[in-house]
């Protein structure tokens, strides 16, 4: 019928307006709940494309309609396939530890059975990581990274020792690995602190690894933090180790420990024979040259040995009786540098010990010479210490018995001078002040008198010369007195 065409376009319009009010904002008729709809493989497609089945909703081809929501489709992210029987390699670097069978990891045979014709590092039993290290890096790459970074097929830091390991320190290459025995080589990427293969250095050249070696990542710290034992791959056609892994394993680990005690005898020697070299070198250092010492340790008044060294003002030491009898002579200077000499020697013992450890190389003629001039000092010096005990006993009793002295504030007559002078020439020293101490002559009074009082002592002491000098040189010479004269 010639109107057919003109009622399905109408109705086909007025079907089409719930769309087109879907699109301003109104509300068009949802779709069935998802119960309802077929089920099928999860992943795919719902809409009528997809299906072949028809739309719920009709849609004029001029209308904006919005698309229906779809649930997202996530990409899923490619998997490595797990290492099939055939292989015997995995996709990527595996860090396993080495489980007995019956722990809690997995059994030794299926771990051995798995990585059958690797090669890997085992890590030394002397090693004391800080950061978690896997005691076994199986080479299942031809290519193997090590690094700090977790980019590496390895990523090894230290917690001790932070930055030791490089960003990307040492790459593991198959060199041959269409051959029969398949060799290792090892390079240094241009690390910081290096890599050591037996204790030697390894370069961007690189260095090929054999059963056994000894690898060191880093500097060589005390205990080890990366040190690996490298051991080639067992053959692909040898018989699994299912029914006596421990005897396979007992074997390696045998011959790996023979090979460690080696290494470690051969470390043992070369740090005996370097502490050796070391004592050595300082004994030879630290030995004293007789023929050096021997002006700095003399007196140079006597020209000998020191015996009881004194030092005086100016630094210089001498022989204590010797320095002593200059000084009594009333020459108030240094018999070296002619510095004025203003108060008493002091004892140097330590100079006296270095003295001793000299002459100690010396011939024994020298020795024997040496020690009855020190055998002679301290006679003299237990001779003083009688006198002085003497002499303050004689002082004690003089002043318990009332006896009068002359003062050194009052005016001496010429009889008392003489009297006094005879007196304290006989002692020096500590027995000289106990002396003068009888007129009141002393360090305190020194000290503490005046001009009047220091000038009345002058004359009575016949050190008329001091009168008028200032006060300062006025009492260094009357301590002097006290003690020389």
């Amino acid at each position: 019928m010639p109107d057919e065409p003109a009622k399905k376009k109408q109705r086909t319009k007025k079907d089409a307006k719930p769309a087109a009010g879907g699109a301003s904002g109104s509300t068009r008729a949802s779709p069935k709940p998802a119960a309802k709809r077929k089920a099928g493989k999860p992943g795919a497609r719902s809409d009528a494309a997809g299906s072949g089945a028809k739309d719920t909703v009709p849609v004029a081809s001029d209308a904006a309609v919005p698309p229906v929501p779809t649930p997202a489709r996530v990409p899923l992210k490619e998997v490595p396939s797990a290492p099939s029987e055939s292989s015997g390699r995995p996709s990527a670097v595996t860090e396993v530890p080495a489980a007995p069978s019956g722990s809690s990891g997995r059994p030794f045979a299926v771990a051995e059975a798995e990585h059958r014709g690797l090669a890997f590092l085992r890590l030394s039993s002397e090693c004391r990581p800080s950061a978690h290290v896997s005691p076994l890096i199986y080479l299942n790459k031809d290519v193997v990274t090590v690094g700090r970074l977790p980019t590496n097929d390895v990523a090894m830091d230290s917690k001790r020792t932070p930055q030791m390991i490089s960003r990307q320190h040492a790459r593991l290459v198959l060199s041959k690995p269409e051959a029969a025995q398949k060799e290792w080589m090892i390079h240094d990427c241009g690390s910081l602190n290096g890599i050591t293969v037996n204790s030697e250095a390894v370069t961007a050249d690189g260095r090929t690894l054999r059963p056994g070696d000894v690898i060191n990542f880093g500097r060589r710290v005390n205990p080890p933090e990366f040190e690996f034992i490298f051991e080639a791959a067992a053959p692909m056609d040898a018989p699994a180790a299912s029914a006596a892994p421990d005897e396979v394993f007992g074997e390696q680990m045998q011959r790996i420990a023979d090979l460690e005690e080696e290494l470690k005898a051969q470390r043992e020697q070369n740090d005996a024979q370097a502490a050796e070299a070391l004592k050595r070198r300082q004994a030879s250092r630290t030995a004293l040259n007789v023929s050096e010492f021997s002006e700095e340790l003399a007196c140079s008044i006597c020209r000998d040995w020191l015996v009881h060294a004194a030092t005086i003002d100016c630094s210089h030491s001498f022989c204590w009786s010797c320095i002593d009898r200059w000084l009594q002579t009333k020459q108030f200077v240094c018999p070296t540098c002619r510095q004025q000499v203003t108060r008493e020697p002091v004892r140097t013992r330590a100079v006296d010990a270095i003295v001793l450890k000299t002459v100690q190389r010396l011939s024994e003629q020298e020795k024997v010479d040496h020690a009855e001039r020190v055998a002679a000092a301290e006679a003299q010096e237990a001779r003083s210490r009688k006198n002085l005990q003497d002499l303050e006993k004689s002082v004690d009793d003089a002043i318990k018995s009332g006896k009068m002295f002359f003062s050194i504030d009052n005016n001496w007559r010429k009889k008392d001078k003489e009297t006094f002078a005879k007196g304290v020439k006989e002692y020096t020293g500590t027995a000289r002040e106990t002396y003068c101490r009888l007129t009141g002559l002393t360090v305190q009074w020194v000290h503490s008198a005046d001009d009047d009082k220091l000038n009345q002592a002058l004359h009575n002491l016949g050190l008329q010369n001091q009168v008028g000098k200032p006060d300062e040189e006025v009492r260094q010479r009357l301590l002097m007195f006290l003690r020389y004269g």
